[in-house]
């Protein structure tokens, strides 16, 4: 029998709470809608909804992503950790918070949490790394899923200076270390989400770093040219703005399935129609990995903007445009496994400019997707010229 998804919306004055539902597997989205003076309290009210709802399904958090100003993540994380302990739910479980004011002008934009609901084959339990809570996994179908949180490179020793390009080249080491330590490894990881500090500055740079990475560890091979790119295989990746509050360059989550010979779940990258692999101009990634078992499918759409088949910022100075053809860019590669936008069960909206928000919401109305689970913050795109960007994840079932 083929098993529903349920996916409602609950509104307040301030802010929506989005869930989606499959059988063991929960989604949250949190999202600001109206600006409050008072952050705390819009937060504390915000996270009490959300924690309910992990509550009454049962279920353990494997993924739990904050959205505000740095100078908030303090407070809010505090407050998050008194509630979850009133309600008997764990409270060091790993978190990422990431730089990304809202568009409405608070100090708080959202929250994104995934919940797992476990069984006798399906524990989660928390990786450590160096006595600091690194991320969750589970094993279920034969085969081993990871969600890392907030993976950096090393703090320096006092007087010792890193460059950039080291310490994102570090960055992705440490994943590798902690995935080798659970008997994975980073040919396993089929999606990053990595949040760049000045990226305008230093994209390229980044970009280098990750190339030498992958081509250490066997992703890129040995080939120079980027003529085979679209048989390449690399996770699905976000490349977008924001700071962390180690303030060093670079702070990535990374989601990785390690499976056994006799494991039915199906992994295969999306390469797209109106954008082809980005490999071709340099960075190392897929349009989006699909990940399917036995009860449904997932989506993972990395990081979108308005670019052409050759790689090329177009709509230039246009937002509105730039908005739309993002969304038709994901909406015809999500069509490929018959799935649309309405399917999405999480998404990040990136705005380079706060007052583009409306352009969206108008965008959103005239592709009849007003009401998709999303967080609006505000972040700098890798290019100059973008103006906007999208993530997403998309669940339907079997």
């Amino acid at each position: 029998m083929e098993m529903m998804i349920k996916r409602s919306i609950e509104e307040y004055p301030s802010f929506k709470i989005f869930i989606t539902s499959l059988h063991h597997q929960l989604y949250i989205t949190a999202s600001v809608t109206k600006y409050e003076a008072d952050a705390e309290r819009l937060a504390e009210e915000m996270y009490r909804r959300v924690a309910d709802h992990i509550a009454a399904f049962s279920g353990q958090i494997i993924l739990e992503r904050c959205f505000g100003k740095m100078d908030f993540r303090t407070q809010l994380l505090a407050n998050r950790s008194d509630l979850f302990r009133r309600l008997n739910i764990e409270t060091d479980t790993p978190v990422t918070y990431v730089e990304g004011a809202s568009c409405l002008g608070g100090r708080f934009s959202g929250i994104q949490i995934r919940v797992l609901k476990t069984t006798p084959t399906a524990q989660v339990r928390t990786m450590m790394s160096e006595g600091i809570s690194k991320g969750r996994m589970w094993k279920t179908d034969g085969s081993t899923f990871f969600l890392l949180h907030d993976i950096r490179g090393e703090v320096a020793h006092s007087g010792e200076h890193r460059d950039r390009k080291t310490q994102s080249e570090m960055m992705f080491r440490q994943a590798e270390k902690i995935l080798h330590a659970e008997g994975a490894a980073y040919q396993d990881v089929v999606r990053t989400w990595i949040y760049i500090s000045d990226i305008l500055d230093w994209y390229d740079d980044f970009n280098v770093s990750r190339n030498k990475f992958f081509s250490e560890y066997g992703l890129l091979g040995n080939a120079e040219h980027r003529g085979e790119a679209e048989q390449k295989y690399f996770p699905a990746s976000t490349g977008i703005g924001g700071r962390n509050s180690a303030n060093l360059p670079a702070t990535m989550d990374v989601f990785a399935v390690h499976r056994s010979p006799e494991s039915s779940v199906q992994i295969r990258p999306l390469y797209g129609r109106k954008q082809r692999s980005p490999y071709r101009y340099g960075s190392a990634f897929s349009r989006a990995m699909v990940v399917e078992d036995a009860e449904s499918k997932m989506i993972f759409v990395s990081g979108t903007a308005s670019i052409d088949e050759e790689g090329k910022s177009v709509f230039i100075g246009d937002a509105e445009a730039q908005i739309r053809h993002a969304l038709q860019v994901v909406s015809a590669l999500v069509a490929e496994e018959n799935a649309t936008l309405h399917d999405l069960c999480e998404t990040t909206l990136f705005f380079k400019r706060s007052e583009d928000v409306t352009l969206y919401h108008k965008v959103a109305e005239q592709l009849g997707i007003t009401n998709i689970p999303s967080v609006n913050v505000i972040a700098d795109v890798c290019r100059d010229e973008l103006l906007f960007e999208l993530d997403a994840a998309l669940l339907l079932a079997k």
